[in-house]
Order: structure tokens, then C-alpha cells, then sequence
């Protein structure tokens, strides 16, 4: 019992790098386009800088189908290892990454493939974190150690912001953009070593071991998969969308409260921190309840309130606030992504199936939303709010319908 927890806890930290990194680049991409690309054209600087920025969600995809082949084949734990590796090796190059100044086009090649080899680590890193935790876990249990390894991923985010804000408290603006940016990367590496040293005490997955005692591995297991679980595919796709609802919620709505709350920077990465901090406490609640009234009932439950109080929050009235906290604690329904995607695929092809669908979803859904929210916030936000929320309740209404498996 014990090992089995202390592999739970261990697989679940190295997630959160992906969303302290995620925050970070997202924060330092103005001056990652001033010092890593040529400036004769500020145009294509900026255009450059966030292609930068998608290169790690375009290489997702092929992350997880090379990786998570492996995994399938011979084993979660190593793959696991070697996904936390090459997140930890590109945050140490970033950190101390010449700019352009000084070595030219090199360093923009350089933060390419330091892209490049993150999104490849990450196509491996969330959705394998899933699989090998949910191996470790049977029945009711389920719901509870992955709505802890829901709320350690999200608690990346806030460890993120109050990096961001100690930055700003410490060092000027020119101090940042010269030199101060490096450090929270610095931050992410050493941190990341941390992982390393813990992902070596991993045992492998018993589900795993059964597998290969019945010699029951498959060859090919992505192209199986696409033959029998098409379904399980669309599930997939459809609690992506719940999930980047987060992105929307956490990181892009926060950036017009300057304007509809006629506050500053600072205030607005406060309540930020506090919306993370409620679907952090949400993620894991709501694993818990599901865990002891069954994931349908509680899924049911939260989605309501997500579109109810999304709506209300649209409204943009005096409890905004109270309206955004609500929506953030409900949409601890993400929890409820990693529950459903790692039981509606056979264990041989989990790792492949789950991976390739939930990657190449986000990698879409996560370019399209920020562009969506902007074009919705002012007037329509509670339509998206609406739409997510039925996207919920219908994967509860696909479950039933065609899994018959109680969650």
C-alpha cells in the first residue's frame, strides 16, 4: 500500500513542470521576441516569437505517438523517465541561452528546438502521468488519485505566478528583460533534477507486469487503436475541450480584469492566483466525492454549476469576483478528464490511444482558444461556458450509453 502511494505522488509532481513552464513562457514571450530575434521588423519578431511559443504544442502530437509506442511495448517507467529528461535539459539551456546579440540566428534556432524538444516531452509527460497513476489504483480509488494528480498539474500554475510576482517585487522591469528572466528557469531546471532523482524510484506498473506475463503486448498498439476505439477517440477530444476551458479561465480571462475591474497588473495576478487556487482545491474535491457518489453523479453535478455560474460571471455585474471563484472551483471538472480517458481504452494500447487523442486535441484546442475567448469575452462568454459544459455532460451521456462502466 505504501509503494503504491509513494509511485502516485512521485509520478504526479513532474507534471507540474509543464504548467510552471507553460505560465513562464507565456509571461516572458514580449522579451523573448526582443532578445532571441533579429528586430528590423517588430511585425514579424512578434509573429515569430509566438510560433516559437507553438512549436512545443505542434510537437505534442509526435511526442506522444513515438512515446507512448514505447510504453505500450516495454514499459511505462522508462518512458516516464525520459519524458521528465528532456523537459529538464531544454529549461537549462533556456536558462542560459545566448541571445541574439550575441550569437545571432543561433539563438533563434536554439529556442525552436528548445520548444521542440519540450512539446515532444510533454506529448509523454501529462498524459503517460495519467495512465501509469490510474495502473496503480482500482475501482472507487480512481477518482481520488487522479483528482490529486489534477490538482498537483494545476498547483504549476500558481507556483508559476508567485514566481512572477517575487520577479517583480525584487527586480526592475529593465533588470528582467537584461538578465533577471533567466532565473525562474534556472528555478524550473534544479527543480526538475528533484524530479529526476524521484522518477528513479519508480516501480513499473502491476497492470503493465500483467500484460507482459500474458504476453499480451501488441505491436502496433496506435493503429489498433484507431481501428476499435474511435469512440473512446471522441471522448477524448470532447473533455479536451473541458480541459483548455482551464487555459481560458486561468490565463486569458485574467488579462481583461485590467480593464472590467479598471485595475492594475498586479491586483489582476492576484485574483489569478486565487482562481488557480480554487480549481486546485475543486480538482481534488470533486476526486473525492467521485470517489465515494461515483464520477457520473459528480461530474453531472459540477458541469451544471460551471454553466450556471459561467453565465452569471458573463453578466460582469459587482460579484464577479464571487462568480469567478465559483467557476474556477467547478471547473475542477477537468479532474474528470483523466478519469474517463484512462478507462474507456484496452491497458495493451492505453498509453498510445489516450496520448495520440488527448495531444493532438490540445494541440489544436489550446491555439484556437485564446482567439475564441477574445472574440467572446465582451458579450457571448456565457455561449463558451455553455458549450463546455455540455461538452461534459455529453461524454457522461457517451459513457453510459456505450462503456457500462460504473466510474
Amino acid at each position: 500500500m505504501q509503494k503504491k502511494y509513494k509511485n502516485i505522488i512521485y509520478a504526479s509532481v513532474g507534471g507540474i513542470l509543464e504548467f510552471y513552464d507553460f505560465v513562464l513562457f507565456v509571461f516572458f514571450l514580449d522579451i523573448f521576441s526582443k532578445i532571441f530575434f533579429p528586430q528590423n521588423d517588430f511585425f514579424w519578431t512578434q509573429i515569430n516569437s509566438y510560433v516559437a511559443f507553438g512549436a512545443a504544442y505542434l510537437a505534442r502530437p509526435f511526442g506522444a505517438i513515438v512515446m507512448a509506442h514505447f510504453g505500450d511495448k516495454y514499459g511505462r517507467k522508462n518512458i516516464f523517465y525520459l519524458s521528465i529528461f528532456l523537459m529538464v535539459v531544454p529549461n537549462f539551456i533556456l536558462a542560459f541561452l545566448p541571445t541574439y546579440e550575441k550569437i545571432g540566428l543561433y539563438s533563434t534556432f536554439s529556442l525552436f528546438l528548445i520548444r521542440i524538444f519540450q512539446g515532444l516531452a510533454i506529448g509523454a509527460e501529462v498524459s503517460g502521468s495519467w495512465v501509469y497513476i490510474s495502473e496503480f489504483a482500482k475501482g472507487r480509488q480512481i477518482p481520488f488519485v487522479l483528482g490529486f494528480a489534477s490538482a498537483t498539474l494545476t498547483s504549476g500554475l500558481l507556483f508559476a505566478s508567485f514566481t512572477i510576482l517575487i520577479l517583480g517585487a525584487y527586480f526592475s522591469a529593465a533588470e528582467i528583460e537584461q538578465y533577471a528572466w533567466r532565473f525562474p528557469f534556472v528555478l524550473s531546471g534544479i527543480f526538475g533534477i528533484f524530479v529526476l532523482f524521484l522518477r528513479k524510484k519508480l516501480n513499473e506498473t502491476p497492470e503493465f507486469l500483467r500484460l507482459q506475463s500474458q504476453k499480451k503486448l501488441l505491436k502496433f498498439p496506435l493503429k489498433e487503436a484507431f481501428k476499435t476505439h474511435k469512440m473512446s477517440m471522441f471522448i477524448c477530444f470532447l473533455m479536451t475541450i473541458v480541459l483548455t476551458s482551464g487555459v481560458a479561465t486561468l490565463m486569458i480571462l485574467p488579462m481583461h480584469f485590467k480593464e472590467l475591474l479598471n485595475i492594475g497588473a498586479k491586483e489582476a495576478l492576484w485574483i489569478q492566483n486565487f482562481g488557480i487556487l480554487a480549481v486546485v482545491f475543486g480538482s481534488f474535491i470533486q476526486g473525492v466525492l467521485a470517489s465515494k457518489w461515483g464520477s457520473y453523479k459528480i461530474c453531472t453535478l459540477f458541469s451544471l454549476i460551471f454553466m450556471v455560474s459561467g453565465i452569471f460571471f458573463s453578466f460582469y455585474n459587482q460579484q464577479l469576483l464571487w462568480y469567478f471563484l465559483i467557476v474556477c472551483f467547478s471547473q475542477g471538472i477537468i479532474t474528470f478528464a483523466p478519469i474517463f480517458m484512462t478507462q474507456i481504452f484496452k491497458s495493451e494500447l492505453k498509453f498510445s490511444g489516450l496520448g495520440f487523442a488527448y495531444n493532438i486535441s490540445y494541440a489544436m484546442l489550446a491555439f484556437c482558444t485564446p482567439f475564441v475567448i477574445d472574440f467572446l469575452y465582451e458579450k457571448y462568454l456565457g455561449f463558451y461556458f455553455s458549450f463546455v459544459s455540455l461538452c461534459s455532460l455529453f461524454c457522461v451521456f457517451l459513457l453510459k450509453k456505450f462503456f457500462h462502466k460504473e466510474l
